[in-house]
């Protein structure tokens, strides 16, 4: 395991949001815009790594040190972590919302990470509120009730129709039996 998946494991980040944007680290996914994109594992080791640390300025060695866990990356390879980080966030370098570059010195997450406590936007989440609230659900309710309420009513006062007699005369049901053969009667 490496130092990234502890530090994230002991902050407690299992879900969590940075704005409007959802963070699924276990399943490498973002929720931007509505939009529901994954991501490299290295990527979001990043995106957890900063989200455990809002507002702190992490030097570039620190970084490289603690996410890529003393493999020998160059400083380029974060950058371009950062980058594509960025660009999957829809923030960029010049005005930034989410990640500050601080000259000579590394980056900051300007955004504090909040639990996400609701189910994924992708899940079905129909709660008593909605149901209530839904004009399409009281109308189908309304529909099926009165549905019902015909079927039972049509049901109690229409006598199932008889097949017809033919020629309008019953015949009387035959009580005679038919002759059985024996063997001694030929």
């Amino acid at each position: 395991m490496s130092n990234t998946e502890i530090q994230n494991r002991d902050s407690g980040l299992a879900a969590f949001a940075l704005g409007d944007v959802e963070v699924y680290p276990e399943s490498l996914n973002l929720v931007v815009a509505g939009k529901e994109c994954r991501v490299e594992p290295k990527i979001m080791d990043l995106l957890t790594y900063f989200s455990a640390r809002p507002k702190q300025v992490l030097s570039k060695s620190q970084i490289l040190s603690d996410v890529w866990g003393g493999t020998h990356v160059v400083e380029e390879a974060m950058q371009r972590a950062v980058s594509i980080l960025r660009k999957t966030l829809g923030d960029n370098r010049e005005n930034p919302v989410f990640i500050e570059t601080i000259s000579k010195k590394g980056y900051r997450l300007l955004v504090s990470p909040k639990p996400i406590c609701e189910p994924r936007v992708d899940e079905i989440n129909i709660t008593e509120k909605n149901i209530k609230t839904s004009p399409l659900f009281l109308l189908i309710g309304a529909a099926v009730l009165v549905l019902l309420t015909y079927l039972i009513i049509n049901g109690l006062t229409d006598p199932v129709p008889m097949a017809p007699e033919p020629d309008g005369e019953s015949s009387p049901a035959s009580t005679e039996t038919a002759p059985v053969p024996r063997p001694d009667d030929d």
